[in-house]
């Protein structure tokens, strides 16, 4: 099924401790920059490609830790949001930017049908069974056990401040853990929490935590860290130190 990419290329997807014992799966659908070779890096500059426009910088490091940290699985993704973001559903427009945060990207603009379709067929389908496989295989293994999305926020976005720390999303799904995850990060001083900031779980444009999560009537949690604390390995530590302490209560580990 992987269409587009060459023999040596990496898998679709990065599958971290695959026999975690505990009642979590972490998700991060944007974990790289990376580019498939056929593809010329989109026409894009390298400094494009380590900004925020093409992956959230410092989520993947983070859910590794969390994944260690709690012994849970962690599926990730391992090729650029620019390529196909897997957290938008394929009729979405923004599926394939052309532009992104007022960057253009070339090698995105006016793709045809057929060429849109192969980078669903080559990306989106396959991550999204394999995500749909470690679900359904944690609801058979436990029995309250919790998804965990997690992303990452650049604090300037169009010329925007953003002075959260930390952002939890939500929407009316009754087992979102919302409250759980409010009130265990306002324990620690010194936090900005955004309610529903940087953006909006009402939003219908996420995917993974829909479709593996309510739909399989799992709890849910989705969470945004500013990119600026987590860009270094020591801040990505004490972040996964913190969230680990608001987890496991969670958990109930």
């Amino acid at each position: 099924m992987e269409l587009m990419l060459k023999p040596h290329e990496p898998p679709i997807y990065d599958i971290h401790n695959s026999n975690g014992k505990t009642p979590l799966l972490i998700g991060c659908d944007h974990a790289e920059n990376r580019i498939p070779e056929g593809l010329s890096n989109l026409g894009l500059e390298p400094e494009h490609l380590d900004s925020h426009i093409a992956l959230d910088v410092g989520a993947k490091q983070v859910s590794i830790l969390l994944s260690e940290m709690f012994d849970a699985p962690l599926i990730m993704a391992s090729y650029s949001r620019l390529v196909i973001d897997l957290n938008r559903y394929p009729q979405d427009p923004s599926l394939i930017l052309e532009v992104s945060d007022g960057i253009p990207i070339p090698g995105n603009i006016n793709l045809d049908s057929s060429t849109r379709q192969e980078r669903i067929d080559s990306f989106f389908v396959p991550y999204h069974k394999k995500f749909a496989e470690i679900a359904r295989n944690m609801m058979d293994c436990h029995e309250d056990p919790l998804l965990l999305a997690l992303h990452s926020f650049s604090p300037i976005i169009g010329g925007e401040r953003r002075p959260w720390h930390y952002g939890v999303m939500w929407d009316e799904y009754p087992r979102n853990v919302k409250h759980q995850l409010l009130k265990g990060l306002y324990r620690f001083d010194g936090l900005q929490i955004g309610d529903n900031k940087p953006y909006s779980g009402h939003s219908p444009q996420g995917y993974a935590h829909v479709e593996h999560g309510h739909k399989n009537n799992m709890r849910v949690a989705l969470l945004e860290i500013r990119q600026d604390l987590i860009s270094k390995s020591a801040d990505q530590e004490h972040s996964a130190e913190l969230l680990y302490q608001v987890f496991k209560d969670i958990i109930r580990i």
